[in-house]
């Protein structure tokens, strides 16, 4: 898996950042790589995956980043690319995982969930693969329903369940 993260992180560095001196640490690629990669799949979950959802994602992915908005087309560009190639979701979360706080781990969560919401409806499909990467960063399911509850709400969702 290492070498996903290591070939993504060079197409990266090398698509996006032109001043060599000024590259991010390792850690904080593979941050904003993760995040990406897990928002573009849970977008495409549902088998629909709408401009609105392409750009929560780079709301996302601008508000959490240091990458230049002008600079975020080619970063989408790769990660739909990883996205694309159908990782394994159970090494990649356990990879990037690791190195995260259970806050973190906690708040990237919610952030899937307002990837999944913006559209104004949440899929089952789109909850399944949240639940399963929430499973994989060991995250307490009274954890996931808040963090399910939390989004919808802020959504105007139906927030029954």
């Amino acid at each position: 898996m290492a070498g996903f993260l290591d070939k993504f992180r060079s197409n990266v560095v090398i698509s996006v950042w032109k001043d060599k001196n000024d590259i991010p640490e390792v850690k904080d690629i593979d941050d904003k790589i993760a995040l990406g990669v897990l928002l573009w799949i849970v977008a495409e979950a549902d088998d629909k995956f709408l401009a609105k959802e392409d750009e929560k994602i780079k709301e996302i992915l601008t508000l959490y980043s240091n990458i230049p908005e002008e600079e975020i087309v080619t970063v989408m560009a790769s990660i739909k690319e990883a996205a694309r190639e159908r990782i394994d979701l159970h090494r990649f979360t356990r990879e990037v995982g690791k190195n995260l706080s259970y806050d973190v781990r906690k708040s990237v969560i919610e952030t899937l969930f307002r990837v999944a919401c913006c559209d104004e409806e949440l899929d089952h499909n789109e909850i399944e693969i949240i639940r399963k990467i929430s499973g994989l960063f060991h995250i307490a399911h009274k954890d996931f329903i808040n963090a399910k509850k939390t989004v919808k709400r802020e959504f105007g969702l139906d927030t029954a369940d």
